[in-house]
């Protein structure tokens, strides 16, 4: 059997404070950024996740594959991450060196023969 005690309070003071501390953290403009303009989603510090497209900039659609690698040439693949990364001053991601090479094979004749070469040695690369 239970009894029925008197009202009770809680203090949410501290549970306040802090709540009103983290929402000042999201009302502060980084420097240099103005109002949203809709396109882009804005991290947490304010600045867009990336930079809207302009008319200039067509959109272009991407399908997903799945790679599935060796070890060794996993490895490869983020060495040349990092060289390109540190040839061309920003990250390069693996799937633009990916692209970048399939553009390769198919504009280069030299290229599509070297690659023909080589499934020719390695038919199930």
């Amino acid at each position: 059997m239970t009894r029925k005690r008197g009202p009770f309070t809680v203090d949410t003071g501290g549970v306040d404070a802090l709540l009103n501390g983290l929402s000042g953290r999201f009302d502060r403009k980084a420097a240099g950024h103005s109002d949203g303009d809709g396109t882009t989603a804005d991290r947490h510090d304010g600045m867009p996740s990336q930079r809207p497209t302009t008319a200039a900039e067509p959109v272009v659609r991407r399908r997903k594959y799945t790679l599935l690698l060796a070890q060794d040439d996993a490895l490869t693949l983020d060495q040349l991450a990092l060289i390109m990364r540190r040839r061309t001053g920003r990250p390069v991601d693996r799937s633009e060196i990916l692209r970048a090479l399939i553009r390769l094979a198919d504009s280069h004749q030299a290229t599509t023969d070297a690659l023909g070469d080589a499934l020719d040695r390695h038919p199930t690369c």
